[in-house]
């Protein structure tokens, strides 16, 4: 599976399903560049064929056959007061899959040293200009805070807005965080990952305070969780997710195989396992007189999701800010092991793990749980290590070298340009995607995507080289519902000898888009169709009346 194209695209096409209010438009054609004759575009929606990955894969069918596989285990060790344990040799961890002890074939430990600041390529570049540049300098493990209305009164969220407050104002420099909302059956970006505490504080305030959902008694965490997944994906690394919530409503146990039917949980192991995700519940009641049987079920639930995926649920607290803020200091601070189970047999069984210290310490070890053997997850070690080019047969037999199964996204730049700016006409794009129809009460902008060309797979094609690169634009609500999309490909000629040209500069492409007042996110994305590498940027959006 090409992780970051799967990833994107099933993201892409999740944001575009999540709403009934997904507008039918027809926005084929694109205006041919005239400094690169003979580029073409195509409209995805119009011909929905394989070339989009499906959002929801399927495990593989049942089969019973020997082969590799490799279990990658994070393990954070505390003391009795929540501290990291530092320093523990290779042999002092035994790991044991459904009861026998296992080889462990590498292992790292992480003690991320705090630093003065973070400092990313590049957050937002000039104003109006956005990047994801920063994923090339993300620390090895990252925070994402999902802030959760559906079991959470005004009330409730008015004192949790007052500990997020504080907690982003004293936010740790080094460390940047990830903001989510879910307003309603969904999960979406408010802001993307930042250490900049005036940017956190802005999302804050577009998050929180607002009415819950109606209908959010039927709601549950599974839908959630997918879609975090998915738009995680192109992030590497280990993701803590600390989760505030007015209490968990997802059944998900540490043992799935006790579920009824677990095996359609199947999906959602393999991608919190595959993202490397923990989940870090946190009930933003805080200390409250409820309880009773619903309040203990509750917290079962925290603790057994929390357990299942390597985390670990806060309740009963007040200190909200005080609990985050312990948190993202000490998980900085974790091991990695992985080993390949002897006698392995991809039989879509769940292979429970336990991990101990030689010396039967009385230390804390958090880790995931276990794993489901249905072929979804996991690969050679060296393979983990070190990605390997592949290669690719074209359907005219030739042949190109890629870059491996888990390669960098793609990072480019976008500008949302009001259509009536001398700057559109001033400086000339590479192409012109068609202008869209217009929506009711709408304006009209353009969206600027500068793609470095080096990140684009160029093909010989005779005389002539090709290339192929994808946009898309996706309007968002302030509840994460889509409003509108654009998605195009488009398809470039270029001479041989005007190649030396290209090379080392940046595809310019302009997609018209109109945009209204409502609209208060665009998420934006390209991705190369013939090496499957793929890049995403969030941009929040103010329409003035």
């Amino acid at each position: 599976m090409l992780r970051f194209a799967v990833s994107t695209m099933a993201a892409l096409l999740l944001l575009c399903s999540a709403s009934g209010r997904a507008q039918n438009q027809n926005n084929s054609g694109a205006t041919p560049p005239s400094p690169q004759p003979g580029a073409s575009s195509q409209n995805p929606n119009q011909n929905p064929d394989s070339r989009k990955p499906r959002p929801d894969y399927q495990p593989a069918p049942f089969t019973l056959h020997a082969e590799a596989r490799v279990v990658l285990s994070d393990v954070m060790v505390t003391d009795s007061k929540g501290n990291p344990i530092h320093g523990l040799p290779r042999t002092d961890f035994h790991v044991y899959d459904n009861g026998q002890l296992q080889n462990v074939d590498s292992f790292q430990e992480h003690t991320v040293q705090q630093s003065e600041k973070y400092t990313p390529a590049s957050e937002s570049g000039s104003a109006g200009t956005f990047s994801n540049a920063y994923l090339k300098t993300l620390p090895p493990v990252l925070n994402v805070v999902v802030i959760d209305i559906a079991n959470l009164g005004v009330v409730y969220q008015m004192y949790l807005y007052s500990q997020l407050t504080k907690f982003f104002q004293q936010a740790p420099l080094d460390q940047p965080i990830a903001v989510y909302l879910r307003a309603g059956s969904g999960c979406f970006l408010v802001q993307d990952f930042t250490a900049d505490r005036n940017l956190l504080l802005t999302a804050l305030r577009r998050a929180i305070p607002r009415i819950p959902p109606t209908g959010r008694e039927w709601l549950n965490d599974l839908d959630t969780m997918h879609r975090l997944a998915l738009l995680l994906g192109p992030v590497q690394g280990r993701k803590n997710v600390l989760w505030f919530s007015g209490g968990s409503t997802l059944f998900m146990r540490e043992d799935p195989q006790i579920i009824e039917d677990y095996a359609n949980w199947r999906v959602l192991y393999d991608e919190l396992e595959q993202e490397r995700i923990a989940l870090y519940p946190i009930d933003a009641r805080g200390l409250t007189v409820e309880g009773g049987g619903r309040m203990i079920r509750q917290q079962m639930l925290m603790n057994d999701m929390a357990q299942a995926t390597g985390g670990h649920a806060i309740y009963n607290s007040n200190g909200l800010k005080e609990a985050a803020a312990h948190l993202m200091d000490v998980d900085r601070s974790y091991y990695t092991l992985t080993y390949s189970p002897q006698n392995f047999k991809r039989d879509n069984k769940y292979h429970k793990i336990k991990i101990e210290l030689a010396d039967g310490s009385h230390y804390k070890l958090s880790y995931r749980q276990g794993y489901f053997a249905d072929g979804s997850v996991g690969g050679s070690a060296d393979l983990i290590a070190a990605p390997r080019p592949r290669t690719r047969v074209l359907s005219d037999g030739q042949k190109i070298t890629l870059p491996g199964f888990t390669t960098e996204p793609i990072t480019f730049q976008a500008r949302l340009l009001e259509a009536s700016l001398p700057e559109l006409t001033q400086s000339k794009p590479t192409a012109t995607l068609q202008a869209a129809e217009p929506r009711k009460k709408s304006k009209p902008y353009v969206v600027r995507y500068t793609v470095p060309a080096a990140d684009l797979t160029i093909v010989p094609d005779g005389d002539k080289q090709k290339i192929a690169m994808g946009v898309a634009s996706i309007e968002l609500s302030d509840v994460g519902t889509l409003a509108d999309k654009r998605m195009e490909e488009i398809r470039f000629n270029i001479p041989n000898d005007k190649l030396a040209q290209v090379q080392g500069k940046s595809i310019v492409i302009d997609q018209p888009v109109n945009l209204r007042r409502d609209d208060k996110y665009l998420y934006l994305a390209v991705w190369d169709p013939t090496s499957g590498r793929a890049g995403t940027v969030q941009v929040p959006i103010e329409i003035p009346k």
